[in-house]
């Protein structure tokens, strides 16, 4: 599934007990369990929301960047890529819901627990 994602910037992002990552367009992603941002020069690096430790570095540094790709998988998968070349991916949790995106519309994309994708709003 696409969330129409693309052409939106990064404009801010937050830590707390989650990652939340604002766009340009007031969409607000937040991921609420384990996940990887993986930058071009750096590798792949998994962190916890909770604590993201020294992934907070390439994290930050997506803001103002660009999103050509946002897609959720078969399985709830989470995959953003962006402009620079980085990329976020976030896989379904058993017991939690994984990440939730939340558009200016008033629509909402969950990934529920065991990866199930439930979506409210205007489709």
């Amino acid at each position: 599934m696409d969330l129409n994602l693309q052409g939106q910037s990064v404009i801010r992002v937050c830590f707390d007990t989650a990652l939340t990552v604002l766009t340009s367009e007031d969409c607000e992603l937040r991921v609420e369990t384990a996940a990887v941002v993986k930058r071009p020069d750096e590798g792949a690096v998994p962190f916890d929301p909770e604590s993201p430790g020294t992934a907070a570095v390439q994290l930050m540094q997506l803001i103002h960047d660009a999103i050509i790709l946002a897609e959720v998988g078969s399985i709830g998968n989470l995959a953003i890529a962006f402009e620079s070349g980085a990329e976020l991916s976030v896989a379904p949790h058993a017991e939690y819901e994984a990440w939730g995106l939340v558009e200016p519309n008033g629509r909402r994309v969950v990934c529920m627990p065991g990866g199930e994708v439930a979506l409210w709003g205007e489709q």
